[in-house]
Protein backbone atom coordinates (compact mmCIF):
# COMPACT_ATOMS: atom_id res chain seq x y z
CA UNK A 1 0.00 0.00 0.00
CA UNK A 2 1.15 3.55 -0.12
CA UNK A 3 3.03 5.09 2.90
CA UNK A 4 0.95 7.74 2.67
CA UNK A 5 -2.15 5.99 3.08
CA UNK A 6 -3.90 5.97 6.68
CA UNK A 7 -4.94 3.93 9.00
CA UNK A 8 -6.23 3.25 12.13
CA UNK A 9 -6.62 0.84 14.58
CA UNK A 10 -9.85 -0.45 15.84
CA UNK A 11 -10.28 0.48 19.74
CA UNK A 12 -13.23 -0.10 22.03
CA UNK A 13 -12.91 3.60 22.90
CA UNK A 14 -13.68 4.51 19.15
CA UNK A 15 -17.00 1.79 19.04
CA UNK A 16 -18.14 3.53 22.59
CA UNK A 17 -17.32 6.99 21.87
CA UNK A 18 -19.50 6.33 18.25
CA UNK A 19 -22.37 4.72 20.19
CA UNK A 20 -22.53 7.32 22.96
CA UNK A 21 -22.33 10.37 19.83
CA UNK A 22 -25.30 8.90 17.93
CA UNK A 23 -27.54 8.97 21.25
CA UNK A 24 -26.95 12.17 21.86
CA UNK A 25 -27.41 13.55 18.14
CA UNK A 26 -30.97 11.84 18.70
CA UNK A 27 -31.24 14.47 20.99
CA UNK A 28 -29.53 17.31 19.12
CA UNK A 29 -31.52 16.64 15.97
CA UNK A 30 -34.61 16.91 18.34
CA UNK A 31 -33.33 20.92 19.48
CA UNK A 32 -32.11 21.42 16.50
CA UNK A 33 -35.72 21.07 14.72
CA UNK A 34 -37.51 23.55 17.49
CA UNK A 35 -34.75 26.92 17.23
CA UNK A 36 -35.52 29.63 15.08
CA UNK A 37 -33.14 30.55 12.05
CA UNK A 38 -30.95 33.23 13.75
CA UNK A 39 -30.23 30.56 16.52
CA UNK A 40 -28.95 27.99 13.96
CA UNK A 41 -27.30 31.12 11.87
CA UNK A 42 -25.47 32.11 15.58
CA UNK A 43 -23.91 28.25 15.96
CA UNK A 44 -23.17 28.33 12.39
CA UNK A 45 -20.63 31.42 12.85
CA UNK A 46 -19.46 30.32 16.05
CA UNK A 47 -18.39 27.25 14.20
CA UNK A 48 -17.13 29.38 11.37
CA UNK A 49 -15.09 31.87 13.92
CA UNK A 50 -13.37 28.90 15.52
CA UNK A 51 -12.11 27.47 12.88
CA UNK A 52 -10.81 30.78 11.23
CA UNK A 53 -9.34 31.42 14.78
CA UNK A 54 -7.35 28.26 14.36
CA UNK A 55 -5.86 29.29 10.98
CA UNK A 56 -4.60 32.47 13.21
CA UNK A 57 -7.80 34.68 11.91
CA UNK A 58 -7.99 37.57 14.49
CA UNK A 59 -11.52 38.22 14.09
CA UNK A 60 -14.14 37.74 16.86
CA UNK A 61 -17.43 36.31 16.69
CA UNK A 62 -19.21 39.53 17.05
CA UNK A 63 -16.89 40.85 14.26
CA UNK A 64 -17.69 38.10 12.07
CA UNK A 65 -21.62 38.75 12.79
CA UNK A 66 -21.20 42.08 11.84
CA UNK A 67 -19.13 41.34 8.72
CA UNK A 68 -22.37 39.36 7.55
CA UNK A 69 -24.75 41.70 8.58
CA UNK A 70 -22.91 44.44 6.21
CA UNK A 71 -21.66 46.47 9.05
CA UNK A 72 -18.29 47.67 8.64
CA UNK A 73 -15.23 46.12 10.69
CA UNK A 74 -12.20 47.16 11.82
CA UNK A 75 -9.46 43.99 11.60
CA UNK A 76 -6.65 43.10 9.29
CA UNK A 77 -7.52 43.38 5.36
CA UNK A 78 -6.32 39.62 4.92
CA UNK A 79 -8.59 38.07 7.57
CA UNK A 80 -11.13 40.48 6.60
CA UNK A 81 -11.10 39.01 2.98
CA UNK A 82 -10.95 35.21 4.16
CA UNK A 83 -13.78 35.95 6.83
CA UNK A 84 -16.22 37.64 4.06
CA UNK A 85 -15.04 34.36 1.54
CA UNK A 86 -16.03 31.94 4.58
CA UNK A 87 -19.42 33.40 5.12
CA UNK A 88 -19.94 33.28 1.18
CA UNK A 89 -18.90 29.56 1.39
CA UNK A 90 -20.84 29.42 4.03
CA UNK A 91 -24.21 29.42 1.74
CA UNK A 92 -22.52 27.36 -0.85
CA UNK A 93 -22.68 23.75 1.59
CA UNK A 94 -25.79 22.12 0.00
CA UNK A 95 -23.75 22.40 -3.34
CA UNK A 96 -20.68 20.49 -2.07
CA UNK A 97 -19.89 17.24 -2.40
CA UNK A 98 -17.48 15.90 -0.36
CA UNK A 99 -15.77 12.76 -2.23
CA UNK A 100 -15.96 15.18 -5.47
CA UNK A 101 -11.77 16.55 -5.37
CA UNK A 102 -13.26 19.37 -8.18
CA UNK A 103 -15.09 20.72 -5.01
CA UNK A 104 -12.73 20.47 -2.69
CA UNK A 105 -10.79 22.70 -5.52
CA UNK A 106 -14.16 24.67 -5.77
CA UNK A 107 -13.90 25.26 -2.11
CA UNK A 108 -10.71 26.26 -1.81
CA UNK A 109 -11.21 28.94 -4.95
CA UNK A 110 -14.17 30.59 -2.93
CA UNK A 111 -12.35 30.62 0.22
CA UNK A 112 -8.82 31.64 -0.72
CA UNK A 113 -9.54 34.25 -3.10
CA UNK A 114 -8.02 37.56 -3.68
CA UNK A 115 -6.11 35.88 -0.53
CA UNK A 116 -3.52 34.00 -2.50
CA UNK A 117 -2.83 33.93 -6.04
CA UNK A 118 -3.35 30.19 -6.76
CA UNK A 119 -6.73 30.00 -5.50
CA UNK A 120 -8.40 26.56 -5.92
CA UNK A 121 -5.14 24.97 -7.67
CA UNK A 122 -3.41 21.71 -5.76
CA UNK A 123 0.33 23.46 -4.87
CA UNK A 124 3.04 22.96 -7.40
CA UNK A 125 5.68 23.91 -4.86
CA UNK A 126 6.98 21.81 -2.15
CA UNK A 127 5.97 22.71 1.49
CA UNK A 128 6.61 22.45 4.98
CA UNK A 129 4.52 22.39 7.89
CA UNK A 130 6.64 25.12 11.00
CA UNK A 131 6.44 25.38 14.47
CA UNK A 132 8.42 28.18 15.78
CA UNK A 133 10.64 28.35 13.27
CA UNK A 134 10.64 24.13 13.56
CA UNK A 135 9.47 21.55 10.91
CA UNK A 136 7.25 19.29 12.20
CA UNK A 137 5.74 17.94 9.07
CA UNK A 138 6.92 17.52 5.62
CA UNK A 139 3.88 16.99 3.44
CA UNK A 140 4.16 14.81 -0.12
CA UNK A 141 5.74 16.14 -2.90
CA UNK A 142 3.42 18.30 -4.95
CA UNK A 143 3.34 15.67 -7.91
CA UNK A 144 1.66 13.38 -5.53
CA UNK A 145 -1.00 15.39 -4.18
CA UNK A 146 -3.78 15.34 -7.33
CA UNK A 147 -3.26 11.46 -6.77
CA UNK A 148 -3.41 10.95 -3.33
CA UNK A 149 -6.86 13.22 -3.22
CA UNK A 150 -8.03 11.30 -5.78
CA UNK A 151 -7.61 8.06 -4.24
CA UNK A 152 -8.51 9.24 -0.62
CA UNK A 153 -11.88 9.75 -1.41
CA UNK A 154 -12.47 7.14 -3.55
CA UNK A 155 -11.23 4.61 -0.94
CA UNK A 156 -13.27 6.54 1.79
CA UNK A 157 -16.50 7.14 -0.42
CA UNK A 158 -16.32 3.03 -1.01
CA UNK A 159 -14.92 2.04 2.24
CA UNK A 160 -17.67 0.62 4.89
CA UNK A 161 -16.65 2.64 7.70
CA UNK A 162 -18.90 4.94 9.86
CA UNK A 163 -19.66 8.58 8.99
CA UNK A 164 -17.64 9.34 12.28
CA UNK A 165 -14.36 7.71 11.35
CA UNK A 166 -14.11 8.06 7.93
CA UNK A 167 -15.12 11.79 8.62
CA UNK A 168 -12.18 12.15 11.14
CA UNK A 169 -9.95 10.10 8.57
CA UNK A 170 -10.70 12.93 5.96
CA UNK A 171 -9.51 15.26 8.42
CA UNK A 172 -6.38 13.57 9.19
CA UNK A 173 -5.60 12.68 5.78
CA UNK A 174 -6.39 15.94 3.95
CA UNK A 175 -3.66 17.80 6.48
CA UNK A 176 -1.39 14.83 6.02
CA UNK A 177 -1.51 15.75 2.00
CA UNK A 178 -1.27 19.17 2.69
CA UNK A 179 -3.21 20.08 -0.70
CA UNK A 180 -3.10 23.51 -0.81
CA UNK A 181 0.00 26.14 -0.32
CA UNK A 182 -2.24 27.98 2.05
CA UNK A 183 -6.13 27.61 3.55
CA UNK A 184 -5.71 23.67 4.37
CA UNK A 185 -6.27 23.38 7.93
CA UNK A 186 -10.05 25.25 6.93
CA UNK A 187 -10.60 22.93 4.61
CA UNK A 188 -9.62 19.75 6.39
CA UNK A 189 -12.52 21.11 8.79
CA UNK A 190 -14.71 21.89 6.46
CA UNK A 191 -14.78 18.59 5.16
CA UNK A 192 -15.25 16.38 7.93
CA UNK A 193 -17.95 18.68 8.78
CA UNK A 194 -19.76 18.14 4.76
CA UNK A 195 -19.13 13.92 5.28
CA UNK A 196 -21.31 14.73 8.61
CA UNK A 197 -23.93 17.15 7.73
CA UNK A 198 -24.38 14.13 4.66
CA UNK A 199 -24.48 11.61 7.57
CA UNK A 200 -27.25 14.01 9.90
CA UNK A 201 -27.90 17.54 8.55
CA UNK A 202 -28.33 18.57 12.39
CA UNK A 203 -24.32 18.76 12.14
CA UNK A 204 -24.86 21.73 10.24
CA UNK A 205 -25.34 23.57 13.53
CA UNK A 206 -22.92 21.63 16.05
CA UNK A 207 -19.77 24.36 16.66
CA UNK A 208 -17.42 21.41 17.34
CA UNK A 209 -14.64 23.24 16.07
CA UNK A 210 -14.89 26.36 19.11
CA UNK A 211 -14.00 22.85 21.06
CA UNK A 212 -10.63 22.80 18.75
CA UNK A 213 -10.00 25.92 19.35
CA UNK A 214 -10.49 25.84 23.33
CA UNK A 215 -8.07 22.81 22.78
CA UNK A 216 -5.68 24.08 20.23
CA UNK A 217 -2.61 22.94 21.31
CA UNK A 218 -3.81 19.51 21.90
CA UNK A 219 -5.39 19.67 18.29
CA UNK A 220 -2.36 20.59 16.72
CA UNK A 221 0.09 18.05 18.88
CA UNK A 222 -2.18 15.20 18.45
CA UNK A 223 -2.43 15.72 14.26
CA UNK A 224 1.40 15.87 14.03
CA UNK A 225 2.01 13.30 16.49
CA UNK A 226 -0.24 10.69 13.79
CA UNK A 227 1.71 11.80 11.05
CA UNK A 228 5.13 10.26 11.50
CA UNK A 229 2.89 6.68 12.14
CA UNK A 230 0.43 7.06 9.81
CA UNK A 231 -1.71 5.93 12.50
CA UNK A 232 -4.95 8.36 12.85
CA UNK A 233 -6.14 6.68 15.90
CA UNK A 234 -5.35 8.64 18.17
CA UNK A 235 -6.36 11.53 15.83
CA UNK A 236 -9.81 9.81 15.63
CA UNK A 237 -9.77 9.50 19.13
CA UNK A 238 -9.09 13.07 19.85
CA UNK A 239 -12.54 14.23 17.22
CA UNK A 240 -14.83 11.92 18.46
CA UNK A 241 -14.40 13.20 22.31
CA UNK A 242 -14.38 16.73 20.83
CA UNK A 243 -17.52 16.17 19.24
CA UNK A 244 -18.97 14.59 22.05
CA UNK A 245 -18.17 17.41 24.50
CA UNK A 246 -19.36 19.98 21.79
CA UNK A 247 -22.79 18.23 21.87
CA UNK A 248 -23.05 17.91 25.63
CA UNK A 249 -22.08 21.46 26.00
CA UNK A 250 -24.85 22.64 23.51
CA UNK A 251 -27.23 20.94 24.49
CA UNK A 252 -27.31 22.14 28.16
CA UNK A 253 -27.15 25.37 26.81
CA UNK A 254 -30.54 24.80 24.62
CA UNK A 255 -31.91 23.09 27.67
CA UNK A 256 -30.95 25.76 29.42
CA UNK A 257 -32.17 28.47 27.22
CA UNK A 258 -35.16 26.82 26.71
CA UNK A 259 -36.70 27.02 30.55
CA UNK A 260 -38.62 29.86 30.99
CA UNK A 261 -39.93 31.16 34.30
CA UNK A 262 -43.51 33.95 34.20
CA UNK A 263 -41.72 37.35 35.89
CA UNK A 264 -44.52 38.66 38.66
CA UNK A 265 -44.33 41.96 39.03
CA UNK A 266 -44.52 44.19 42.41
CA UNK A 267 -47.19 46.66 42.39
CA UNK A 268 -44.86 49.14 43.31
CA UNK A 269 -41.55 49.29 42.54
CA UNK A 270 -38.97 48.08 44.82
CA UNK A 271 -36.09 50.94 43.75
CA UNK A 272 -36.11 54.42 42.25
CA UNK A 273 -36.29 53.53 38.64
CA UNK A 274 -34.43 56.85 38.23
CA UNK A 275 -31.37 56.16 39.50
CA UNK A 276 -31.10 52.90 38.01
CA UNK A 277 -31.54 54.20 34.83
CA UNK A 278 -28.80 56.40 35.25
CA UNK A 279 -26.60 53.41 36.57
CA UNK A 280 -27.03 51.65 33.84
CA UNK A 281 -26.38 54.34 31.44
CA UNK A 282 -22.93 55.01 33.16
CA UNK A 283 -22.06 51.46 32.84
CA UNK A 284 -23.13 51.46 28.83
CA UNK A 285 -20.74 54.65 28.77
CA UNK A 286 -18.28 53.00 30.22
CA UNK A 287 -18.04 49.30 28.51
CA UNK A 288 -15.35 48.44 26.19
CA UNK A 289 -16.65 49.10 22.58
CA UNK A 290 -16.21 45.30 21.55
CA UNK A 291 -14.59 41.96 22.53
CA UNK A 292 -12.02 42.21 20.08
CA UNK A 293 -10.34 44.94 22.04
CA UNK A 294 -9.72 42.69 24.90
CA UNK A 295 -6.22 41.19 23.32
CA UNK A 296 -5.00 44.43 22.44
CA UNK A 297 -5.78 45.42 26.22
CA UNK A 298 -3.95 42.99 27.92
CA UNK A 299 -0.76 43.07 25.56
CA UNK A 300 -0.45 46.76 26.11
CA UNK A 301 -0.83 45.96 29.88
CA UNK A 302 1.54 43.11 30.00
CA UNK A 303 4.19 45.46 27.73
CA UNK A 304 3.58 48.62 30.62
CA UNK A 305 4.52 46.28 33.29
CA UNK A 306 8.29 44.40 30.92
CA UNK A 307 8.92 46.23 27.91
CA UNK A 308 11.18 43.12 26.89
CA UNK A 309 8.57 40.65 26.13
CA UNK A 310 8.71 38.31 22.84
CA UNK A 311 6.00 37.69 21.28
CA UNK A 312 6.04 33.86 21.98
CA UNK A 313 6.15 34.91 25.75
CA UNK A 314 2.98 37.17 25.39
CA UNK A 315 1.14 34.50 23.63
CA UNK A 316 2.16 31.35 26.21
CA UNK A 317 1.03 33.74 28.55
CA UNK A 318 -2.29 34.03 26.76
CA UNK A 319 -2.92 30.71 25.65
CA UNK A 320 -2.47 31.90 22.04
CA UNK A 321 -0.05 31.57 19.09
CA UNK A 322 2.48 33.38 18.41
CA UNK A 323 1.44 34.37 14.87
CA UNK A 324 -1.87 35.93 16.21
CA UNK A 325 0.19 38.18 18.79
CA UNK A 326 2.69 39.12 15.98
CA UNK A 327 -0.76 40.25 13.64
CA UNK A 328 -1.35 42.34 17.10
CA UNK A 329 1.81 43.63 17.36
CA UNK A 330 2.14 44.99 14.03
CA UNK A 331 -1.86 46.24 14.39
CA UNK A 332 -1.06 48.35 17.46
CA UNK A 333 2.02 49.87 15.69
CA UNK A 334 0.30 50.45 12.59
CA UNK A 335 -2.21 52.81 14.92
CA UNK A 336 0.41 54.27 17.20
CA UNK A 337 -0.05 53.05 19.93
CA UNK A 338 3.28 50.59 20.35
CA UNK A 339 6.99 51.67 19.35
CA UNK A 340 9.62 49.21 19.05
CA UNK A 341 13.33 50.58 19.51
CA UNK A 342 16.54 48.88 19.29
CA UNK A 343 17.31 45.38 17.86
CA UNK A 344 14.90 42.21 16.72
CA UNK A 345 16.53 40.29 19.45
CA UNK A 346 17.20 42.88 22.86
CA UNK A 347 15.16 45.55 21.80
CA UNK A 348 12.06 47.03 23.86
CA UNK A 349 8.72 47.99 23.17
CA UNK A 350 7.23 51.62 24.31
CA UNK A 351 3.47 51.84 24.29
CA UNK A 352 2.11 55.27 23.98
CA UNK A 353 -1.35 54.48 24.17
Amino acid sequence: MDKYQSFYQPDSDISELVQHIEVLLTEWAERIALISSQQGLTLQHRSLQASLALDHNSLSVVQLQELAAGKRVVALVQDIRQAKNALALLQQLDSLKPYQSTDLRRAHAAFMATVVSDAGQYRQQGAGVYEDHKLVHMPPAPSKVEVLVDELFDGLQHEQLHPLISSSLMHYQLAYIHPFSDGNGRLCRLWQQLILIQWQPSMAYLPFTAVLKEKARDYQKTLRQAAPKYDATNFILFMLRSIQESLTAELQQLAQSSITQPVVLPDQPLVNLSQFVQLKAQKVKGKTPGPWYKTEDQILKKLKKDNRLSAKTIADELGLSSRAIEKQLAKLKAEGKLVRTGPAKGGRWQVVA
